[in-house]
């Protein structure tokens, strides 16, 4: 039975119908024969006590409200004729217009100082001392009303001068009738309600049985009846909203109401069944038409088969939903697939003519190649380009100028107005690929023009320089051939020849390095064994020996050569061997430098490593620019600063790795020149 209703929803909708309808109407007529005794006493009681709370809550917002009233009106500049006894009336006759507007029975009297009543809503007092100045006498400075005898209540507040705001007077008194309480009574079977003053033994609101007030508790439980009460304190003090509540018209209500829900429930119990029935049958039929119909849009993917309930009830409007959902999604998916391939159009129509702009090499060219391929792409939009008086709306070139080295407005696509997001964004990115170009074009076009004239430049400079050089060193070395100068005569000599050199031998260094950033200079390539790379570190060896002996320095060359064979030119190694042995041994004030090779799969690394002075971390980062030296202390040992550079540029040219490192300062350096094995 159980899994049958699991399985049907008709079953599952006619069980739960079925439990709603009778279930609560037995529930309820259950619970009520139970506890009848805790219901007409904790019922009726909570009931009650919100009524009461309402009653106390308005009629302390009434008398605050009475208070702000009297506050105002006592401000009134009209308030310092007190000070002339109302000559004129004009207090007399603010009290009487406010007390027009107040459906109350009250009375509005103005006092002076010294107790007598300036003006009054009652003109019978004026200009008399005030009858109940003892109890106004107790008001005076209280924030709630006095008691001024049976069915009277004062209310009263200062009046200050308008100059004078420290400065009282007189006052303004309000007597208000207890009678108009009446208006908050809540009258409602079984209970009446009545307003009590415990003090003076007032009733309003009809006359109550023999109560009394029994501690804070806020109830009087008798075998017949229930009082329930509470204080109007700080208000109203002595006041007491009561309920009086008769327990066996209560009984009898209950009663009524439990036979009233028997018949219900056997009548009820029939009805629902066959209700439920109907019910049933007549929502599951078309739910189970609307899930196949779902089934078989998810399976043949098919979203414009609608459903027929032949129904204008809400199954019908769910199966009228469900038709405009599956005619969305159908709509959806068209335009998904328009939209995608609209996007991957105009995606492979931007790749290419990112590659058509990438072989013009003229600012005029991939202009007109850009238009002529806009056109060509759309040629609806008749795409045209403008220097100036374009609309802010068309999209924009913006290219960086390097005289002023700022950007500046180039021109901008002039299309159609009204165009999609999705077009607009394209021919934006479309003028941003332009300007991009052109901006590169310019670089390329400045960068090679100052290749061009830096390599020309120091062409012309080396070869002004190396002339002089050459007749120098010719020179000195007939002076020292001559045979015929004294020692100290050949020593000078000797220095001016050693000075011819070295300047010589810069002006080479700085005329290789603008040939091969020049791309002037191409390596001669070929094939070198590990015992050639070995015999150029001897021969380099040999020429720095001296100077490695005249230092105290060691000089370690490689004791043991791997088997290896590496493409690489010559020259350009021995240079590098000779720069990172020549640099290693200046540096070093004492202990060794050390030649090694390290052989790893398919990379041969010859190692200089040596004990000298070492350098930061930063200085690091810029050992290979040229013409840089770490310190005023490199430039006091000689050399242009080119050395690093040269090697590096002739790696880079045959192919290898140069990287320098070090530990800090006065911990030595490490060069490894990392070269491809065959």
């Amino acid at each position: 039975m159980i899994g049958w209703i699991r399985r049907h929803m008709a079953a599952k909708l006619l069980l739960l119908i079925f439990l709603i309808g009778v279930v609560p109407y037995a529930a309820i007529l259950a619970y009520t024969l139970v506890s009848e005794e805790r219901l007409y006493t904790e019922h009726f009681y909570d009931e009650h006590q919100g009524r009461m709370a309402q009653v106390v809550s308005d009629v302390e917002d009434h008398i605050e409200q009475l208070y702000r009233e009297l506050h105002f009106l006592a401000g009134s500049v009209v308030m310092d004729d007190l000070l002339i006894n109302d000559l004129d009336r004009r207090v007399a006759s603010l009290l009487e217009r406010y007390k027009g507007v107040y459906d109350l029975d009250i009375t509005l009297l103005a006092l002076g100082l010294n107790g007598r009543v300036v003006a009054a809503t009652d003109v019978a007092l004026t200009g008399k001392p005030y009858a109940r100045y003892r109890a106004f006498e107790r008001a005076v400075g209280q924030s709630a009303p006095v008691q001024a005898d049976d069915g009277l209540l004062l209310l009263e507040v200062p009046v200050h001068a308008a100059l004078g705001a420290e400065r009282v007077i007189g006052y303004l008194v309000m007597e208000y009738k207890t009678a108009n309480l009446q208006r908050f009574n809540l009258e409602g079977a079984p209970a009446s309600s009545f307003f009590v003053n415990t003090e003076t033994g007032s009733t309003i609101g009809g006359t109550l049985p023999p109560f009394r007030v029994e501690g804070l508790k806020g109830v009087v439980e008798k075998k017949r009846t229930l009082w329930l009460y509470r204080s109007l304190a700080p208000q109203l003090a002595g006041w007491y909203v009561v309920y009086h509540l008769d327990r066996a018209l209560q009984r009898s209500l209950i009663g009524d109401l439990n036979r009233l829900l028997s018949l219900m429930l056997i009548f009820g119990v029939g009805v629902i069944a066959a209700a439920a029935f109907w019910f049933s049958r007549r929502i599951v039929a078309p739910l189970g038409a609307l899930q196949r119909q779902a089934s078989d849009m998810v399976r043949t993917r098919q979203y414009s088969l609608p459903v027929d309930s032949g129904r204008t009830d809400e199954i019908g409007q769910l199966a009228q939903a469900f038709n405009a959902m599956a005619e969305d999604i159908r709509r959806a998916f068209e335009a998904l697939e328009r939209e995608n391939v609209f996007r991957l159009q105009r995606l492979t129509q931007m790749i290419a003519l990112f590659h058509r702009l990438m072989e013009t090499e003229e600012e005029s060219a991939c202009l007109k190649t850009a238009l002529s391929e806009l056109k060509m792409l759309a040629p609806e939009y008749n795409v045209r380009f403008a220097r100036a008086g374009a609309a802010k709306a068309m999209p924009t070139l913006f290219v960086y100028d390097f005289e002023h080295e700022t950007l500046k407005y180039y021109g901008s696509l002039i299309l159609p107005e009204g165009l999609a997001e999705e077009e607009q964004a394209f021919f934006r990115a479309v003028a941003s690929m332009i300007a991009a170009r052109i901006g590169q074009i310019r670089a390329y076009n400045r960068l090679r023009r100052d290749s061009a004239a830096k390599t020309a430049f120091i062409s012309h400079l080396s070869h002004d320089l190396r002339t002089p050089l050459h007749a120098i060193l010719s020179q000195t070395q007939f002076l020292v051939g001559y045979g015929k100068l004294e020692a100290g005569a050949l020593e000078r000599i000797g220095g001016i020849e050693h000075a011819a050199q070295q300047l010589l031998g810069m002006v080479n260094d700085l005329l290789d390095l603008a040939r091969l950033d020049a791309g002037k200079y191409e390596p001669e390539l070929e094939t070198l064994q590990t015992t050639e790379i070995s015999e150029m570190f001897d021969e380099v060896g040999t020429l720095l020996a001296p100077l490695a002996e005249q230092k105290g320095v060691a000089l370690l060359l490689p004791a043991s050569v791997p088997d290896a064979t590496v493409v690489a030119d010559r020259r350009f190694l021995r240079q590098i061997i000779l720069n990172l042995l020549s640099n290693a041994v200046k540096f070093t004030d004492s202990g060794s430098v050390i030649c090694r090779f390290d052989t790893t799969e398919s990379v041969l690394c010859l190692r200089v490593q040596d004990t000298g002075r070492g350098m930061t971390a930063e200085t690091l980062k810029h050992v290979f620019e040229p013409f840089v030296q770490s310190e005023e202390t490199d430039r006091a040992r000689g050399g242009s600063g080119l050395g690093l550079a040269l090697s590096r540029r002739y790696a880079q040219h045959i192919g290898a790795e140069l990287t320098l490192s070090s530990d800090g300062v006065g911990r030595g350096s490490t060069a490894r020149l990392c070269l491809t094995t065959l």
